[in-house]
Protein backbone atom coordinates (compact mmCIF):
# COMPACT_ATOMS: atom_id res chain seq x y z
CA UNK A 1 0.00 0.00 0.00
CA UNK A 2 1.30 3.47 -0.92
CA UNK A 3 0.37 6.75 0.73
CA UNK A 4 -0.30 9.91 -1.22
CA UNK A 5 -0.93 13.59 -0.50
CA UNK A 6 -3.40 15.80 -2.36
CA UNK A 7 -2.36 19.44 -2.83
CA UNK A 8 -4.23 22.59 -3.82
CA UNK A 9 -1.74 25.09 -5.22
CA UNK A 10 1.08 23.44 -3.25
CA UNK A 11 -0.88 23.37 0.05
CA UNK A 12 -1.60 19.90 1.44
CA UNK A 13 -5.38 19.45 1.67
CA UNK A 14 -5.90 15.68 2.05
CA UNK A 15 -4.16 12.32 2.21
CA UNK A 16 -5.11 9.00 0.69
CA UNK A 17 -3.84 5.45 0.42
CA UNK A 18 -3.69 3.26 -2.69
CA UNK A 19 -3.50 -0.52 -2.90
CA UNK A 20 -3.34 -2.24 -6.31
CA UNK A 21 -4.59 0.92 -8.09
CA UNK A 22 -7.54 1.17 -5.70
CA UNK A 23 -7.96 4.03 -3.21
CA UNK A 24 -8.62 2.44 0.18
CA UNK A 25 -8.45 5.51 2.43
CA UNK A 26 -9.20 9.22 2.03
CA UNK A 27 -8.73 11.81 4.80
CA UNK A 28 -9.27 15.57 4.28
CA UNK A 29 -6.99 17.95 6.22
CA UNK A 30 -8.16 21.33 4.82
CA UNK A 31 -11.81 20.89 3.81
CA UNK A 32 -12.26 24.56 2.81
CA UNK A 33 -9.78 24.10 -0.04
CA UNK A 34 -11.35 20.92 -1.41
CA UNK A 35 -13.89 20.57 -4.21
CA UNK A 36 -17.38 20.35 -2.71
CA UNK A 37 -17.67 16.83 -4.07
CA UNK A 38 -14.93 15.69 -1.68
CA UNK A 39 -16.11 17.29 1.57
CA UNK A 40 -17.84 14.12 2.76
CA UNK A 41 -16.44 11.69 0.21
CA UNK A 42 -15.51 8.11 1.03
CA UNK A 43 -12.52 6.41 -0.55
CA UNK A 44 -14.87 5.26 -3.29
CA UNK A 45 -16.15 8.80 -3.87
CA UNK A 46 -12.63 10.17 -4.01
CA UNK A 47 -11.73 7.47 -6.54
CA UNK A 48 -14.52 8.66 -8.83
CA UNK A 49 -13.21 12.23 -8.68
CA UNK A 50 -9.62 11.08 -9.24
CA UNK A 51 -10.49 8.90 -12.24
CA UNK A 52 -12.34 11.80 -13.88
CA UNK A 53 -9.00 13.60 -13.97
CA UNK A 54 -7.37 10.98 -16.19
CA UNK A 55 -7.01 11.71 -19.88
CA UNK A 56 -10.03 10.69 -21.95
CA UNK A 57 -9.25 7.42 -23.74
CA UNK A 58 -12.06 7.50 -26.29
CA UNK A 59 -9.69 9.15 -28.76
CA UNK A 60 -6.99 7.23 -30.61
CA UNK A 61 -4.38 9.97 -30.21
CA UNK A 62 -4.94 10.09 -26.45
CA UNK A 63 -4.69 6.31 -26.13
CA UNK A 64 -1.49 6.21 -28.14
CA UNK A 65 0.08 8.99 -26.06
CA UNK A 66 -0.71 7.21 -22.82
CA UNK A 67 0.50 3.86 -24.12
CA UNK A 68 3.85 5.39 -25.06
CA UNK A 69 4.37 7.57 -21.99
CA UNK A 70 2.66 5.70 -19.17
CA UNK A 71 2.13 2.19 -20.51
CA UNK A 72 -1.28 1.82 -18.91
CA UNK A 73 -4.93 2.52 -19.62
CA UNK A 74 -6.08 2.23 -16.02
CA UNK A 75 -7.62 5.60 -15.21
CA UNK A 76 -6.45 5.61 -11.59
CA UNK A 77 -2.89 4.84 -12.68
CA UNK A 78 -3.02 7.53 -15.36
CA UNK A 79 -4.23 10.16 -12.91
CA UNK A 80 -1.57 9.30 -10.32
CA UNK A 81 1.28 9.04 -12.82
CA UNK A 82 0.43 12.47 -14.25
CA UNK A 83 0.08 13.88 -10.70
CA UNK A 84 -3.53 14.80 -11.54
CA UNK A 85 -2.19 18.04 -13.03
CA UNK A 86 -4.63 20.11 -15.07
CA UNK A 87 -4.49 23.65 -16.42
CA UNK A 88 -8.14 24.13 -15.43
CA UNK A 89 -7.54 23.84 -11.68
CA UNK A 90 -4.79 23.87 -9.07
CA UNK A 91 -4.84 20.30 -7.70
CA UNK A 92 -1.91 17.89 -7.81
CA UNK A 93 -0.92 14.73 -5.94
CA UNK A 94 2.35 13.08 -4.94
CA UNK A 95 3.35 9.96 -3.11
CA UNK A 96 4.61 10.70 0.40
CA UNK A 97 8.23 11.88 0.31
CA UNK A 98 7.92 13.25 -3.23
CA UNK A 99 6.89 16.76 -4.21
CA UNK A 100 7.32 19.19 -7.11
CA UNK A 101 5.83 22.71 -6.92
CA UNK A 102 2.92 23.05 -9.31
CA UNK A 103 4.56 25.89 -11.21
CA UNK A 104 7.51 23.65 -12.03
CA UNK A 105 5.49 20.53 -12.76
CA UNK A 106 4.39 21.22 -16.32
CA UNK A 107 7.12 22.38 -18.68
CA UNK A 108 5.59 24.30 -21.64
CA UNK A 109 8.09 22.89 -24.17
CA UNK A 110 7.42 19.32 -23.09
CA UNK A 111 3.67 19.87 -23.11
CA UNK A 112 3.84 21.36 -26.60
CA UNK A 113 5.78 18.29 -27.72
CA UNK A 114 2.98 16.08 -26.41
CA UNK A 115 0.38 18.24 -28.12
CA UNK A 116 2.31 17.93 -31.39
CA UNK A 117 1.88 14.18 -31.10
CA UNK A 118 -1.87 14.56 -30.53
CA UNK A 119 -2.46 17.22 -33.20
CA UNK A 120 -0.19 16.03 -36.01
CA UNK A 121 0.82 12.50 -34.92
CA UNK A 122 4.47 13.53 -34.73
CA UNK A 123 6.39 10.59 -33.28
CA UNK A 124 9.59 12.63 -33.29
CA UNK A 125 8.04 15.14 -30.89
CA UNK A 126 7.99 12.52 -28.13
CA UNK A 127 11.77 12.41 -28.16
CA UNK A 128 11.69 15.83 -26.52
CA UNK A 129 9.85 14.45 -23.49
CA UNK A 130 11.74 13.38 -20.38
CA UNK A 131 8.75 11.52 -18.93
CA UNK A 132 4.98 11.33 -18.82
CA UNK A 133 3.47 14.73 -19.45
CA UNK A 134 1.75 15.93 -16.28
CA UNK A 135 -0.78 17.89 -18.30
CA UNK A 136 -2.57 14.86 -19.71
CA UNK A 137 -5.78 15.17 -17.71
CA UNK A 138 -8.17 16.51 -20.34
CA UNK A 139 -11.50 14.72 -20.71
CA UNK A 140 -14.30 15.18 -23.22
CA UNK A 141 -15.73 13.70 -26.38
CA UNK A 142 -13.38 15.51 -28.77
CA UNK A 143 -9.64 15.27 -29.27
CA UNK A 144 -8.12 17.99 -27.09
CA UNK A 145 -4.73 19.14 -25.95
CA UNK A 146 -3.24 22.14 -24.15
CA UNK A 147 -0.52 24.28 -25.76
CA UNK A 148 1.48 27.20 -24.39
CA UNK A 149 1.44 30.03 -26.94
CA UNK A 150 1.56 33.82 -26.89
CA UNK A 151 2.31 33.83 -23.16
CA UNK A 152 -0.80 31.83 -22.22
CA UNK A 153 -2.24 28.30 -22.15
CA UNK A 154 -4.69 27.45 -24.93
CA UNK A 155 -6.90 24.38 -25.21
CA UNK A 156 -6.86 23.07 -28.78
CA UNK A 157 -9.81 21.04 -29.98
CA UNK A 158 -10.27 19.03 -33.19
CA UNK A 159 -13.87 18.93 -34.40
CA UNK A 160 -16.17 19.53 -37.37
CA UNK A 161 -16.24 22.83 -39.25
CA UNK A 162 -19.79 23.47 -37.98
CA UNK A 163 -18.70 22.94 -34.37
CA UNK A 164 -15.68 25.21 -34.77
CA UNK A 165 -17.83 27.91 -36.37
CA UNK A 166 -20.39 27.73 -33.56
CA UNK A 167 -17.78 28.18 -30.84
CA UNK A 168 -15.93 31.03 -32.55
CA UNK A 169 -18.98 32.99 -33.69
CA UNK A 170 -20.95 32.59 -30.45
CA UNK A 171 -17.89 33.83 -28.55
CA UNK A 172 -17.69 36.87 -30.84
CA UNK A 173 -21.33 37.73 -30.12
CA UNK A 174 -21.00 37.28 -26.35
CA UNK A 175 -17.78 39.31 -26.32
CA UNK A 176 -19.47 42.18 -28.13
CA UNK A 177 -22.30 42.03 -25.57
CA UNK A 178 -19.56 42.35 -22.90
CA UNK A 179 -20.73 39.11 -21.29
CA UNK A 180 -18.34 36.66 -19.64
CA UNK A 181 -17.25 34.15 -22.29
CA UNK A 182 -14.20 31.98 -22.89
CA UNK A 183 -12.15 33.20 -25.86
CA UNK A 184 -12.27 31.00 -28.98
CA UNK A 185 -10.30 31.51 -32.18
CA UNK A 186 -9.70 29.38 -35.26
CA UNK A 187 -6.39 27.53 -35.35
CA UNK A 188 -5.47 26.50 -38.88
CA UNK A 189 -6.80 27.46 -42.29
CA UNK A 190 -9.29 24.60 -42.62
CA UNK A 191 -11.38 25.87 -39.69
CA UNK A 192 -11.88 22.46 -38.14
CA UNK A 193 -9.63 23.31 -35.22
CA UNK A 194 -10.18 25.92 -32.52
CA UNK A 195 -8.20 27.05 -29.54
CA UNK A 196 -9.65 28.44 -26.31
CA UNK A 197 -7.67 30.61 -23.91
CA UNK A 198 -7.39 29.52 -20.28
CA UNK A 199 -9.80 31.75 -18.36
CA UNK A 200 -8.25 31.25 -14.90
CA UNK A 201 -6.09 33.79 -13.10
CA UNK A 202 -3.18 32.77 -10.83
CA UNK A 203 -4.41 31.18 -7.59
CA UNK A 204 -7.83 30.21 -8.98
CA UNK A 205 -9.43 26.90 -9.88
CA UNK A 206 -12.48 25.92 -11.88
CA UNK A 207 -14.99 23.62 -10.21
CA UNK A 208 -17.68 22.16 -12.48
CA UNK A 209 -21.21 22.33 -11.15
CA UNK A 210 -21.30 18.53 -11.13
CA UNK A 211 -18.90 18.74 -8.17
CA UNK A 212 -19.87 22.12 -6.72
CA UNK A 213 -23.55 21.15 -6.32
CA UNK A 214 -22.67 19.00 -3.27
CA UNK A 215 -22.16 22.19 -1.30
CA UNK A 216 -25.93 22.88 -1.46
CA UNK A 217 -28.76 21.30 0.52
CA UNK A 218 -30.32 20.14 -2.74
CA UNK A 219 -27.70 18.83 -5.21
CA UNK A 220 -30.21 17.58 -7.78
CA UNK A 221 -29.93 18.42 -11.48
CA UNK A 222 -33.36 20.03 -11.69
CA UNK A 223 -33.19 23.29 -13.68
CA UNK A 224 -35.09 25.31 -11.08
CA UNK A 225 -32.87 23.98 -8.30
CA UNK A 226 -29.71 24.93 -10.21
CA UNK A 227 -31.02 28.45 -10.78
CA UNK A 228 -32.00 28.79 -7.11
CA UNK A 229 -28.63 27.47 -5.91
CA UNK A 230 -26.57 29.75 -8.14
CA UNK A 231 -28.80 32.76 -7.45
CA UNK A 232 -28.21 32.24 -3.73
CA UNK A 233 -24.53 33.01 -4.30
CA UNK A 234 -25.34 36.60 -5.24
CA UNK A 235 -27.08 38.69 -7.91
CA UNK A 236 -24.11 38.61 -10.27
CA UNK A 237 -24.23 34.79 -10.28
CA UNK A 238 -27.92 34.81 -11.19
CA UNK A 239 -27.31 37.43 -13.88
CA UNK A 240 -24.48 35.50 -15.52
CA UNK A 241 -26.25 32.13 -15.30
CA UNK A 242 -29.41 33.52 -16.92
CA UNK A 243 -27.27 35.00 -19.70
CA UNK A 244 -25.83 31.53 -20.34
CA UNK A 245 -29.31 30.00 -20.38
CA UNK A 246 -30.60 32.64 -22.81
CA UNK A 247 -27.58 32.20 -25.06
CA UNK A 248 -28.11 28.43 -25.07
CA UNK A 249 -31.76 28.93 -25.99
CA UNK A 250 -31.05 31.39 -28.80
CA UNK A 251 -28.20 29.39 -30.32
CA UNK A 252 -29.83 26.01 -29.62
CA UNK A 253 -27.12 24.56 -27.38
CA UNK A 254 -28.73 21.48 -25.85
CA UNK A 255 -25.47 20.19 -24.37
CA UNK A 256 -25.16 22.36 -21.24
CA UNK A 257 -24.50 19.43 -18.92
CA UNK A 258 -23.18 19.84 -15.38
CA UNK A 259 -19.52 19.58 -16.33
CA UNK A 260 -19.46 22.41 -18.84
CA UNK A 261 -20.49 25.14 -16.44
CA UNK A 262 -19.41 25.88 -12.92
CA UNK A 263 -17.68 28.36 -10.64
CA UNK A 264 -14.24 29.88 -10.15
CA UNK A 265 -12.87 29.53 -6.62
CA UNK A 266 -9.80 30.85 -4.79
CA UNK A 267 -7.15 28.19 -4.30
CA UNK A 268 -5.96 30.05 -1.20
CA UNK A 269 -9.24 30.51 0.69
CA UNK A 270 -11.77 28.32 -1.13
CA UNK A 271 -14.03 31.34 -1.61
CA UNK A 272 -16.35 31.30 -4.62
CA UNK A 273 -15.24 34.24 -6.76
CA UNK A 274 -17.54 34.20 -9.79
CA UNK A 275 -19.41 32.03 -12.25
CA UNK A 276 -17.19 30.51 -14.91
CA UNK A 277 -17.55 32.19 -18.30
CA UNK A 278 -19.73 30.72 -21.02
CA UNK A 279 -17.74 27.96 -22.75
CA UNK A 280 -18.22 24.78 -24.79
CA UNK A 281 -20.72 25.67 -27.52
CA UNK A 282 -19.52 23.10 -30.04
CA UNK A 283 -22.91 21.39 -30.26
CA UNK A 284 -24.85 24.60 -30.78
CA UNK A 285 -26.43 26.17 -33.87
CA UNK A 286 -25.81 24.06 -37.03
CA UNK A 287 -23.47 21.79 -35.03
CA UNK A 288 -26.40 20.62 -32.91
CA UNK A 289 -26.98 16.93 -33.74
CA UNK A 290 -30.56 17.74 -34.76
CA UNK A 291 -29.72 20.92 -36.66
CA UNK A 292 -30.81 24.39 -35.60
CA UNK A 293 -34.28 24.87 -34.10
CA UNK A 294 -35.97 27.93 -32.51
CA UNK A 295 -37.96 25.70 -30.15
CA UNK A 296 -35.61 26.07 -27.18
CA UNK A 297 -35.85 29.85 -27.39
CA UNK A 298 -39.64 29.64 -27.65
CA UNK A 299 -39.82 27.62 -24.44
CA UNK A 300 -37.38 29.93 -22.66
CA UNK A 301 -39.18 33.13 -23.65
CA UNK A 302 -42.54 31.74 -22.50
CA UNK A 303 -41.35 32.47 -18.94
CA UNK A 304 -39.01 35.36 -19.71
CA UNK A 305 -39.01 38.61 -17.74
CA UNK A 306 -38.02 42.12 -18.71
CA UNK A 307 -34.32 41.49 -18.12
CA UNK A 308 -34.40 38.47 -20.44
CA UNK A 309 -36.03 40.52 -23.19
CA UNK A 310 -33.49 43.29 -22.73
CA UNK A 311 -30.68 40.76 -23.01
CA UNK A 312 -32.22 39.14 -26.08
CA UNK A 313 -32.50 42.56 -27.73
CA UNK A 314 -28.80 43.15 -27.10
CA UNK A 315 -27.90 39.76 -28.59
CA UNK A 316 -29.97 40.50 -31.69
CA UNK A 317 -28.42 43.96 -32.09
CA UNK A 318 -24.96 42.39 -32.13
CA UNK A 319 -26.08 39.70 -34.57
CA UNK A 320 -27.45 42.41 -36.89
CA UNK A 321 -24.10 44.22 -36.88
CA UNK A 322 -21.95 41.12 -37.31
CA UNK A 323 -24.21 39.45 -39.89
CA UNK A 324 -23.55 35.95 -38.53
CA UNK A 325 -25.72 33.16 -37.09
CA UNK A 326 -28.65 34.46 -39.14
CA UNK A 327 -31.10 31.74 -38.18
CA UNK A 328 -30.68 32.66 -34.53
CA UNK A 329 -31.30 36.31 -35.39
CA UNK A 330 -34.53 35.43 -37.19
CA UNK A 331 -35.69 33.41 -34.18
CA UNK A 332 -34.83 36.18 -31.72
CA UNK A 333 -36.55 38.95 -33.66
CA UNK A 334 -39.96 37.45 -32.90
CA UNK A 335 -39.64 38.31 -29.20
CA UNK A 336 -38.24 41.86 -29.31
CA UNK A 337 -40.77 43.65 -31.51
Amino acid sequence: MSRWLLYNDDVEVASFAVRNSVVVEFTPSKPALLPMQLLRASAEGFTAWLRDRAIDLNNLQHRELMNRLVGSRDRTTLALRTHMFSISDTFTCFEEGEFIPRQALCDPDEQNAASDFILISSDTSLRRLSGATPNASTDGSFTKTWRYEDGAWWLYKLQSAAAARAEVEIFQVLRDCEWAAAEYTYAGRYRKRVRSKNFLRPGEFFEPYDSFRYGFDDPSDDDEVILRNLSGLGPEFERDWRRILLSDALFFNTDRHMRNFGVIRSAHTGKVLRLAPNFDNNQAYDANPGGYSPNLLRMYMAEADGEDRKNLRLLCEVLEKKKILKKALEAGRQYIK
